[in-house]
């Protein structure tokens, strides 16, 4: 086919409107990446980039994601599909059955894991260094590098990761159980399209349609492909002891489902006493301070906290916290939306608002950061501001926003954390443990 253009994207629902959504073709032959890479010969750090959309859509082709821009910094930058929704994570026995290596369904992670190692024996072509592959990816792709960090097939295949806007360490994040239930789950929708007890090949033969529709689906636990909970690796110090950037923005409730009730499921008998300290540190009322400490404890904090446990493992972490908006929202914005920053580590300005010098400022901060970060696992370098190691204490974090600066956690932030934390881990040791000599 002809490389010079994108291939289509993989099949997905039609209800999604924001642009990065907005894929084009699809098809079923979707596994497609794409290369962009500096113009000068040499050997150049990889950056290979996971796109979110919740498991359930998107594409590595959207003009968001274009690679030039970044590429320009010095890295050679990939961007990769991998199958969504019931196509991604799709459990039956009589697949079971058919798979002599017992491989149960977890196709969107092999498919990452497959692209990955297509970089490791193609990309030196390219002027890459197969030893030198960063990882990143955004919201579900950041929960997939995280997932990635503690997945035995995946080790030796990256050096480096950035998770952005990731819930893989928060008890929010959608893993569901063990295969048997992922199986008795791909029974009940079988059955929903009036197959019983069916075989392989008449699973294959429902339209597509009917697989896409309400096709949301997720990881789960299989013993082989997807061994634990994403956070619960770090928790264990078995997670790639390589460099890990984490971080998060100031308006994640932007996603939905970031409210005050689901503070309270995740905070229990602790979200009273953490509310009035997140009234008293934002001097909001306490409807939108619910809402505060819903987004910290639904995505920042457990990020945060799985930096701290990264980097108690020896292994170099950092943190940021992105507070920026392009000039045209910055009046009466709530803050940096979930992927708002995205455009600036990419450097790609999306149609819909233009940017002023202080966008292109931050841009080619973020860009700088993160092609630094792939080349030698330090962000730090040049004239920008110095980004702090995550160490001991209150997690120390790059603030971007007004001022790009150095912090640290407030002491009702660092509780929230933990908080979350006991209550992912809780969540953790309650999910079945499943091995390959396990599974039936």
């Amino acid at each position: 086919r002809d490389a010079r253009s994108f291939g289509a994207a993989c099949p997905q629902g039609s209800e999604h409107k924001e642009p990065w959504a907005q894929v084009g073709a699809m098809s079923e032959d979707c596994l497609f990446l794409n290369v962009w890479r500096p113009t000068r010969p040499g050997r150049y750090p990889v950056m290979v980039f996971l796109h979110g959309g919740g498991f359930t859509y998107g594409a590595a082709g959207v003009p968001l994601y274009d690679g030039a821009a970044l590429a320009k910094r010095g890295a050679v930058i990939v961007t990769i599909n991998y199958r969504l929704g019931r196509l991604g994570f799709f459990a039956h026995p009589s697949l079971t059955r058919e798979d002599p290596e017992g491989r149960l369904g977890n196709y969107a992670i092999m498919d990452q894991i497959a692209a990955l190692e297509w970089v490791r024996r193609n990309i030196a072509g390219f002027g890459g260094d197969a030893k030198n592959v960063t990882v990143f990816g955004e919201s579900a792709g950041a929960g997939s590098v995280q997932l990635l960090m503690g997945a035995p097939l995946a080790r030796g295949l990256f050096h480096k990761a950035i998770s952005e806007s990731g819930s893989g360490s928060s008890a929010l994040f959608p893993i569901r159980g063990g295969a048997l239930n992922a199986e008795r789950v791909g029974e009940m929708w079988a059955a929903s399209v009036g197959l019983k007890n069916p075989t392989p090949e008449q699973l294959r033969a429902v339209p597509l349609a009917d697989v896409v529709k309400n096709g949301r689906a997720f990881p789960f636990i299989d013993g082989k492909v997807v061994v634990r909970s994403p956070g619960d690796p770090f928790y264990r110090g078995e997670e790639m002891r390589i460099p890990l950037i984490v971080g998060g923005n100031s308006n994640e409730s932007s996603l939905g489902g970031m409210t005050e009730a689901a503070a309270k499921a995740l905070l229990g008998d602790q979200f009273p006493a953490l509310l009035e300290g997140y009234v008293a540190m934002t001097g909001k009322p306490a409807a939108a301070a619910a809402i505060d400490l819903a987004e910290d404890v639904g995505f920042v904090l457990p990020s945060y906290a799985l930096a701290d446990r990264h980097a108690a493992n020896g292994a170099p972490s950092y943190a940021y916290y992105f507070d920026h908006v392009p000039v045209d929202q910055r009046v009466g914005a709530a803050g940096t939306d979930h992927g708002g920053e995205l455009e600036y580590v990419f450097g790609t300005r999306p149609v819909e608002h233009r940017w002023d010098a202080r966008d292109e400022a931050v841009s080619t901060l973020m860009g700088d950061y993160w092609v630094r970060f792939a080349r030698t696992g330090n962000p730090n370098g040049g004239s920008a501001p110095v980004w702090p190691r995550v160490a001991s204490g209150p997690t120390a974090y790059l603030s971007v926003g007004a001022e790009t600066k150095a912090a640290r956690l407030r002491p009702v932030q660092e509780r929230a954390k933990q908080a979350a934390m006991a209550d992912a881990q809780q969540k953790w040791a309650a999910m079945p443990q499943v091995t390959a000599s396990s599974r039936p």
